[in-house]
Order: structure tokens, then C-alpha cells, then sequence
């Protein structure tokens, strides 16, 4: 059960020793799992992986309204005029309409310039934002 904790803590590798029959001579042998032993640990691993499930974010079908109602965007924590180059001070994240830039996307606007002012508490939208000469699309 050690091998197992340890999966559940984290551990993506682990070592056990496999002999065909516990009996053999030699200190290893007896320390080692059997194949059905081993076919248990490997089923009780896999079943802890299953119950931690992944890393990976995902909206399930149940909370899209929610979300669209209530779902963040980035807005401006001050009025921002054009051609001003975005910094972290000058924005923040909040519910608001219309829906802006959403707030994984934050980061990626730092140094973009925007085309025209936007007012405090304004959401910043995509089509405010300038990268290179260009409008971009978050």
C-alpha cells in the first residue's frame, strides 16, 4: 500500500521487484511480488490515477450559463486613453459586460497598446487591443 500513497502523493515512477515463486532462496524473493500481487498493485495505481483525475480545466455542459452570466473579464482599473501601452497596474478582473478579454488572457495583453480610450471598469475587449500594428484577437 506504500507504492500506492505514494502515487497518490505525487510519485510517477516506483520500483518493485517481480519473482515467478516467494519460496526461492535469496532475500530478494521473498520481498518480491508475485504476478497476481503485482496485477493488484497496478490495478489499486491505476484506480488512485482515476480518482485524482487530470490537471486539465474543463466548463461542463451544467455551468455554461453560469458562466456566461457570471464569468470574469478583464477590465480597466483606470480610464485609459489610446495608444497607451497596458500594464499589469492599469488592469484587473471582474464580472462586467459586455464580455471582454477573459482573464487566462491577461498577461498576453501587458505591452499591447490599445486603439482607443477606455473608460474605468470598462471591459477591455479584443478589438481595443493593437500588437505590432495590428489588432489581435485574444
Amino acid at each position: 500500500m506504500q507504492k500506492v500513497a505514494a502515487v497518490a502523493l505525487g510519485a510517477k515512477v516506483i520500483e518493485r521487484h517481480v519473482t515467478l515463486d516467494k519460496s526461492q532462496k535469496g532475500s530478494d524473493h521473498a520481498a518480491s511480488l508475485e504476478p497476481s500481487e503485482l496485477t493488484e498493485l497496478v490495478k489499486a495505481i491505476r484506480l488512485v490515477e482515476r480518482s485524482l483525475g487530470t490537471n486539465v480545466k474543463q466548463m461542463l455542459p451544467c455551468e455554461k450559463s453560469c458562466h456566461d452570466k457570471l464569468g470574469k473579464s478583464v477590465v480597466a482599473k483606470v480610464k485609459i486613453l489610446k495608444d497607451t501601452v497596458l500594464s499589469m497596474e492599469m488592469m484587473g478582473v471582474k464580472v462586467c459586460e459586455p464580455k471582454g478579454v477573459p482573464p487566462e488572457d491577461l498577461f498576453q495583453l501587458v505591452g499591447k497598446k490599445v486603439t482607443e480610450d477606455v473608460e474605468e471598469d470598462e471591459s477591455i475587449t479584443p478589438d481595443v487591443i493593437k500588437c505590432n500594428g495590428k489588432k489581435i484577437e485574444c
